[in-house]
């Protein structure tokens, strides 16, 4: 399987998510933006596993001075999309990451797929800024 295969089949099985993912995002962009409510953006952050070998999880979290509250009042519907191992393979079923790939090669590829899944899904109106999309820092 080379790059394009890969970021293809990974994007087909986002894509299943996109519905959801978008009335999730306005969700918290609603609650960002509400009166008296202090939040300079929201981050969504792209976790790939540490052993690298295919599972990923993408978390949005609220930055600013009220973030603690609104990431608590979200919790769990915060997680926008994940992958775990099941009895026999991955679920949802990404393919494993192409044997010449590195944990970073795997990690670079998993952004920039969900970062071009996730930025059409964003509500419009806010500065650029205000959504960010990468690994951790």
């Amino acid at each position: 399987m080379d790059t394009g295969e890969y970021r293809a089949a990974v994007t087909g099985i986002l894509g299943s998510a996109s519905h959801e993912t978008a009335a999730r995002l306005e969700k918290f962009r609603a609650a960002a933006r509400a009166e008296g409510t202090e939040i300079d953006g929201i981050v969504i952050d792209v976790f790939v596993d540490q052993d690298g070998e295919g599972p990923f999880d993408v978390w949005a979290r609220f930055d600013g001075r009220d973030a603690f509250v609104l990431d608590r009042r979200f919790d769990d519907a915060r997680h926008l999309f994940g992958v775990v191992w099941g009895e026999a393979a991955w679920e949802p079923a990404v393919p494993p990451r192409p044997r010449s790939w590195t944990r970073d090669d795997l990690e670079a590829a998993v952004v920039d797929v969900v970062t071009r899944w996730i930025e059409p899904l964003l509500p419009a109106g806010e500065p650029e800024e205000f959504w960010r999309i990468g690994p951790p820092a």
